[in-house]
C-alpha cells in the first residue's frame, strides 16, 4: 500500500509543476511588439527593429515580416531604447519605453522618407496620474 500512495504523491506533485511551469516562464519577462509604416501609412516589411535593455545592455534585433509587423517576446522587464531602420528612410529611435512584468508593449512606428544617418528621437512620456 506504501509504494502505491508514494506514487501517488510523486505523480501529483508532477502536475502540480508542470500546470505552473508556463507561469514560471512568463514570470519576468515582457514583450515589445508594432507595426512600421511609412508617413503615407504603407506598411514597411524588411526594417531592422532593435532593441536594447538601458540598465544590462541586452540588445536584440528582429525583421519586420511582410506586413510591416515586428515582435521582441521574452524581454526582461525594464527601460528599452527601440531602434528601427530601413534604407531610404530616417533612422527612428524611441526612447523610455518601460516594459513591466508580462506586459506586452506595443510601439508602431513611423518612419519619414530621408537618410540614414538622419535620425528621428522620440522619447515617450509616462502617462501623468491624474
Amino acid at each position: 500500500m506504501r509504494p502505491r500512495l508514494a506514487a501517488s504523491i510523486v505523480g501529483l506533485i508532477g502536475l502540480i509543476l508542470l500546470g505552473n511551469s508556463g507561469m514560471f516562464a512568463q514570470g519576468f519577462a515582457g514583450a515589445i511588439t508594432g507595426t512600421v509604416t511609412d508617413t503615407s501609412g504603407a506598411v514597411l516589411p524588411g526594417t531592422m527593429v532593435s532593441v536594447k535593455h538601458l540598465e544590462t545592455g541586452l540588445t536584440r534585433a528582429v525583421e519586420a515580416d511582410p506586413s510591416g509587423n515586428y515582435s521582441i517576446p521574452s524581454l526582461p522587464v525594464g527601460e528599452y531604447e527601440l531602434t528601427a531602420e530601413k534604407m531610404g528612410f530616417r533612422r527612428e529611435v524611441r526612447r523610455g519605453i518601460n516594459l513591466v512584468v508580462a506586459q506586452e508593449a506595443v510601439v508602431n512606428l513611423t518612419l519619414q522618407v530621408g537618410s540614414v544617418v538622419q535620425e528621428v528621437t522620440v522619447t515617450e512620456a509616462a502617462p501623468s496620474l491624474a
